[in-house]
């Protein structure tokens, strides 16, 4: 019960320290240009109209040992991400990149223009500009989607089991250990691991209704 537990949480870390910082890169990186921005933009979001389970699917095509990635990493790295940690990982980064990265956008092109431009004026790098101008003034946005895109990643089933697998202790998250519990007749342990899904469920929304109303 607690190695799930651990997977899921440690696979939401590193979700949101991906997407946070990816998502700030291609914001930035695209701002001046507007085709580039569409068509990334629509890749980006793309995850969210996909079920699941077509983008672990996906993932599997363009990752196995028989694609060409999948093959340059194994070959050169001895790195895989079928059956793995990794694949866990990446199908959450995925399936929870829209939200980060809309989140980030909307929060980002909230804030009052002018602040931006006295900021430039002043001939401020784009990190400061990002440290004392964007973050600050949009941060609840920025935090809201953090929340929404750790309970998907907290969530995910679909993308996972088909690319990482259900593999205990080393790929199965809570989701997938509900899912072994039940397909076992394990009703007990199914409950138990049910109750702890609500229970963080619960506080993603707890505190993503507390942001939200300070916002409102």
């Amino acid at each position: 019960m607690i190695s799930p537990l651990k997977i899921s949480l440690f696979i939401v870390f590193i979700s949101i320290f991906f997407n946070i910082f990816f998502s700030i890169f291609i914001y930035f990186f695209l701002k001046n240009n507007s085709n580039l921005k569409k068509i990334t933009e629509f890749f980006l979001t793309l995850p969210i109209f996909l079920p699941p389970s077509v983008i672990g699917y996906v993932l599997i095509i363009g990752l196995g040992k028989n694609s060409i990635l999948g093959n340059f990493f194994y070959n050169f790295f001895d790195f895989k991400f079928i059956f793995s940690f990794q694949g866990a990982v990446l199908a959450a980064i995925i399936v929870s990149m829209p939200i980060f990265y809309q989140s980030i956008k909307v929060g980002f092109d909230t804030i009052d223009k002018a602040y931006i431009e006295t900021a430039q004026c002043l001939g401020i790098s784009t990190f400061n500009m990002i440290r004392y101008v964007y973050l600050p003034l949009g941060y609840r946005k920025v935090f809201s989607g953090v929340i929404l895109g750790a309970g998907r990643a907290f969530g995910e089933f679909g993308a996972t089991i088909l690319i990482a697998g259900n593999i205990p202790g080393k790929t199965q998250t809570l989701p997938l250990a509900l899912y072994s519990a039940i397909e076992s007749g394990n009703y007990e342990l199914a409950n138990k691991i049910l109750i702890i899904l609500f229970i963080f469920s619960g506080i993603f929304l707890f505190f993503y209704i507390i942001l939200t109303k300070k916002e409102s």
